[in-house]
């Protein structure tokens, strides 16, 4: 049996193994950790003397984003164990699915683009009046945008993944003994996340990267309650951070 299956996390529940408790911690551990990041590296701009640290830390999420991974890969780890299960059995990967898992990956992302682009335009128009989004990613040093393409996305994306599908996701299904709750409890806090990652304290730019997310993060939870598997959409999802930091980031520096 999986061990992140319906079924076995119906009878963990049962046998009291799987309480609110996780879950609860986990949900907002996301946020907490961009924010404790974001703080650390406004700690070292304000060593350094500057007049704005923490604006200046924003633009460094593609660097101190695996900080962030960092602290709730721990929680997972945590979490997991508690369970008597292993980190990795969030994941569901299956050896002899994995050239399809790849595939698939590829196959996801221009559908996953029209979600964020329409949760993009949309947010866009409702907040600033037009389609084009506020670009959050400011000037790197070569080394961080390299950094950025190069090994971010790809811990991110799984990651990511790993906590809102892997772990909370299924559990709040088993535990709230309602699909459609769940995936409204999720998707939510999963798009809420993004307000804080950057965290900026512009009102109007927080609320466009919380509606922004809103149709991507509904399709993904759909999507992996049909799949079970964290894959391809991790490797979607890396590929398509990646290429945000190479096109806005990485590129300008080269043709420079």
């Amino acid at each position: 049996m999986d061990p992140n299956s319906n079924e076995a996390l119906l009878q963990r529940r049962d046998a009291a193994t799987l309480t609110w408790r996780g879950p609860g911690l986990m949900l907002f551990a996301r946020a907490a950790c961009a924010v404790g990041a974001q703080a650390l590296v406004a700690a070292v701009f304000a060593l350094r003397a500057s007049p704005n640290p923490w604006h200046n830390a924003e633009p460094w999420l593609p660097v101190y984003g695996t900080l962030i991974d960092a602290g709730c890969l721990a929680l997972l780890w945590r979490l997991t164990r508690r369970e008597g299960i292993r980190l990795l059995d969030l994941v569901g990967f299956e050896r002899t699915r994995l050239v399809r898992d790849v595939l698939l990956g590829l196959a996801l992302i221009p559908v996953s683009l029209a979600f964020i682009l329409g949760g993009t335009y949309a947010a866009g128009w409702l907040l600033y009046g037009t389609p084009s989004q506020p670009y959050f990613f400011g000037p790197l040093p070569l080394p961080a945008a390299v950094y950025g393409v190069l090994v971010w996305p790809f811990i991110w994306g799984l990651t990511e993944q790993m906590t809102y599908n892997g772990y909370l996701l299924p559990r709040f299904q088993v535990l709230c003994r309602s699909t459609s709750l769940a995936i409204a409890i999720v998707a939510f806090v999963w798009s809420l996340q993004h307000v804080f990652m950057p965290l900026t304290f512009d009102t109007r730019f927080m609320a466009f990267r919380l509606l922004s997310s809103v149709l991507n993060t509904v399709f993904l939870t759909f999507l992996y309650l049909r799949l079970r598997r964290l894959v391809p959409l991790a490797i979607a999802h890396a590929l398509m951070d990646g290429a945000s930091v190479l096109i806005g980031l990485l590129l300008p520096l080269l043709m420079a």
